[in-house]
């Protein structure tokens, strides 16, 4: 029986695709612990993980286009407190019970690297959207025009190395955003020059369980001719605009939606008419057999879940990150993108109608959803952990900073 310790950012999009692979794990044998925000500790403890609580201060993106900058900002928030609270939280609660590998995603690599070198520990790097190598880099695209605040995060990770007696030149070494062994919970198919990843990359598909239980709970109504599933997500979905075009859209037709709008978003009025039934949030697994087609913002556990049901998708894309998924959509040719900030009804009716439709969309979400599949996920992902903690010691990480050199002084 071997512990892992699992450190990822706090959102729904980042602590779920990882529930399933540990409840695979810990049938395994394993021990499995997460450092995260206290609201997610049920999810994991159901999981039959331990779970290592802290209160994150982060807040929501909100509504509106997001750019760059604004994801910078958050960046640089989510590292002062990895800083200041995750750290220290972590090395207090794990020092009598020291992981034997550490998994973490991108947003928590300070935490998990200066942890995995105070304790010499091996590290693996976790992707729940698309990956990053020497040729393609996500984060250049999501941090667009985030100078300011890319280079405040650069400053803080460069003092703490000299805090720490390592030579700060060697931040982008600490900085790079892939390790030597990476977990992709993606198809390679859906990543952008994914024949450029070696076997330092381990694409496992999907996260999501062989068996949902609940799948049909949800009965589409027998005078619908088409139905739909809309939701922007959990992050960027403050915008009544979009879901007010969406109760028009699907007024013809023949049309029934199920539109999820978050937490706290139902109207005070309930929609009109029968075609459209509205939900804070509603379980896509009790959904998704039986839809025709999907509108969504773009988030990678909405489309994975979207192909794991074979089902064509638009997107309505507000974030950075989530242009990029949705421009890999229509390049793989699975689905459409629409802009959010000029949608019409009429658009958007006209587009959810194409794609339910075309048989070459239809037959490329079919290849698409065996390439997902055959990469064996969650499963096969807690087999890969498996593996990686079974590997003797390989020296230090190609991420590993290293000392300061000692000058010599001129006699």
């Amino acid at each position: 029986m071997k512990h892992v310790a699992i450190f990822v950012f706090p959102g729904f999009g980042h602590v779920n695709p990882t529930l399933e692979m540990t409840r695979c794990l810990v049938a395994m044998g394993h021990r499995v612990t997460y450092v995260l925000d206290e609201p997610f500790a049920d999810s994991v403890t159901d999981a039959g993980a331990r779970a290592v609580t802290y209160p994150s201060r982060r807040g929501r993106l909100g509504s509106g286009a997001v750019t760059g900058e604004d994801i910078g900002a958050m960046g640089l928030d989510h590292l002062r407190e990895s800083m200041e609270v995750i750290l220290p939280r972590t090395l207090e609660a794990l020092a009598d019970d020291v992981p034997d590998l550490l998994l973490y995603d991108l947003e928590s690599f300070f935490t998990a690297r200066t942890a995995a070198l105070r304790w010499d520990r091996p590290t693996a790097q976790l992707y729940p959207y698309i990956a990053s190598n020497e040729k393609y880099s996500l984060a250049l695209e999501v941090f667009d025009g985030a100078t300011d605040h890319v280079q405040q995060c650069i400053d803080l990770v460069a003092g703490h190395l000299a805090e720490e007696g390592l030579d700060p030149d060697a931040v982008w070494t600490y900085l790079r955003n892939y390790d030597d062994r990476n977990l992709v919970l993606l198809p390679r198919a859906f990543q952008p020059a994914g024949e450029s990843f070696d076997e330092r990359f381990e694409f496992v598909g999907h996260s999501l369980p062989a068996e949902l239980p609940g799948t049909g709970s949800w009965q589409r109504p027998a005078t619908a001719r088409r139905c739909a599933l809309v939701t922007l997500g959990t992050e960027v979905n403050d915008h009544r605009d979009f879901f007010r075009a969406a109760e028009e859209a699907f007024a013809e037709g023949g049309w029934h939606a199920v539109v999820a709008v978050g937490r706290g978003g139902l109207p005070a009025d309930p929609p009109r008419g029968s075609h459209l039934e509205m939900h804070e949030w509603v379980p896509f697994h009790t959904v998704l057999p039986h839809v025709d087609a999907v509108s969504c913002h773009g988030g990678i556990s909405t489309m994975l879940q979207a192909l794991y049901h074979g089902k064509p998708m638009v997107i309505i894309a507000f974030t950075p990150e989530e242009k990029v998924n949705g421009r890999r959509v229509e390049e793989l040719g699975i689905g459409r993108t629409l802009p959010g900030d000029t949608l019409t009804p009429a658009q958007l009716r006209a587009t959810m109608e194409e794609i339910a439709s075309d048989p070459d969309i239809r037959r490329q979400v079919a290849l698409l959803r065996t390439h997902l599949l055959a990469e064996g996920g969650p499963s096969r992902a807690a087999l890969v952990v498996d593996r990686w903690l079974r590997e003797p010691p390989s020296g230090p990480p190609s991420w590993a900073p290293w000392p300061v050199r000692p000058t010599t002084e001129t006699p």
